[in-house]
């Protein structure tokens, strides 16, 4: 499963690019928009949860937090694609991509560790995934 994550950040950051510069170009004021309340909060709970699990996995010996299933981290995916498929008013743009990405950074505390990443990681690709092809899409919707 590890050696799929750099691949997915590859398509992330190239669908990034053609949603910024491809056919459907976002103004200057979608690509520089301020993050709204709920994306802030999500973005402080990625935090958060990637200092709790990188805590957990260098500095103590518990497995509270990073069992070999680890459901609970698919959290911030999940309330990140609720926050995509409920705000239709707010594009796809670079500050929703960046939320995104801090709900995914609680497996990036895995990097230098030596356990393997929990087996419910998929589940949390998949959930960003749809959340990026909503909102990509919901771009391409919108007329020029």
């Amino acid at each position: 499963m590890g050696s799929y994550l750099p691949v997915c950040i590859v398509l992330i950051v190239l669908g990034r690019y053609l949603a910024r510069r491809g056919a459907v170009r976002l103004t200057a004021e979608e690509n520089d928009r301020g993050a709204t309340m709920g994306e802030k909060a999500l973005t402080c709970s990625g935090v958060l949860v990637t200092l709790a699990v990188g805590a957990e996995l260098y500095l103590t010996r518990w497995n509270y937090l990073t069992d070999v299933q680890a459901y609970w981290l698919n959290l911030p995916p999940l309330l990140w694609l609720g926050l995509t498929l409920f705000r239709k008013d707010i594009p796809g743009d670079r500050t929703a991509t960046s939320v995104g990405m801090w709900a995914l950074t609680p497996y990036a505390a895995y990097a230098f560790s030596q356990k393997e990443l929990p087996e419910s990681t998929w589940l949390s690709l998949c959930l960003f995934g749809w959340a990026f092809f909503l909102g990509t899409w919901r771009d391409m919707q919108r007329p020029a």
